[in-house]
């Protein structure tokens, strides 16, 4: 009986002795079954790389049309404008044919190009008010190498408001048989919105 639990004994012993052996620093551990890598999912890390941006290309501006009919937008500008006012007798300020060369760039090539006027204008002011309001007036070429346009110009001016100009022009040249209503606000450079339509400007 003591025989066989010294044995048992010895034997559970040397179990556990084979077992820390193989825990000990520098043991070779045994290997693990290698487990197989799953077809539908990469052995390695993939990068995905952020797509560059095209740059959307600008939109040239271009008229809206309507049949024979065209709106426009765009710009005049006068650099070098300086009136030369004189006062009447009754204290009003006045500008009489002044000649105005002027620019006029918008998204319909027919009316952009130069712009020549002879512009008049009577202005009422109080000194201590600032500049005041005024009416102006007068006749305008604008011309480019399609042809050109023939217009009379009239507005209203107001300080810390700016001009409103009406034109009414009749195409010659190769615009003949057309009509170009301009409207000019602002103070330079002025904003214009206009339309381009077949016949002769209403009468007024």
């Amino acid at each position: 009986m003591n025989a066989r639990g010294t044995a048992g004994r010895l034997l559970v012993g040397l179990s556990v002795l084979v077992l820390l052996g193989g825990c000990a620093p520098g043991a070779s551990p045994t290997p693990l079954s290698a487990s197989p890598t799953p077809t539908s999912m990469p052995s390695a890390a993939v990068v995905t790389a952020t797509p560059t941006r095209t740059p959307a290309p600008i939109a040239t501006p271009s008229a809206v049309s309507f049949g024979p009919v065209t709106l426009v937008a765009g710009t005049n500008t006068c650099p070098g404008l300086n009136p030369d006012f004189t006062q009447g007798p009754d204290g009003t300020w006045h500008v009489r044919d002044l000649t105005v060369e002027c620019t006029d760039k918008t998204d319909d090539p027919r009316v952009s190009g130069s712009h020549t006027a002879s512009w008049n204008m009577d202005l009422w002011r109080t000194p201590a008010q600032g500049v005041g309001a005024g009416v102006q007036w007068g006749t305008v070429r604008l011309e480019n190498a399609g042809g050109a346009w023939e217009g009379r110009l009239s507005g209203v001016y107001s300080s810390g408001r700016g001009d409103s100009i009406v034109i009414w022009y009749t195409g010659t040249g190769g615009y003949a048989g057309l009509t170009y209503f301009a409207l000019l606000t602002g103070d330079g450079p002025w904003k214009i919105q206009g339309q381009i339509f077949p016949g002769e400007p209403p009468t007024p």
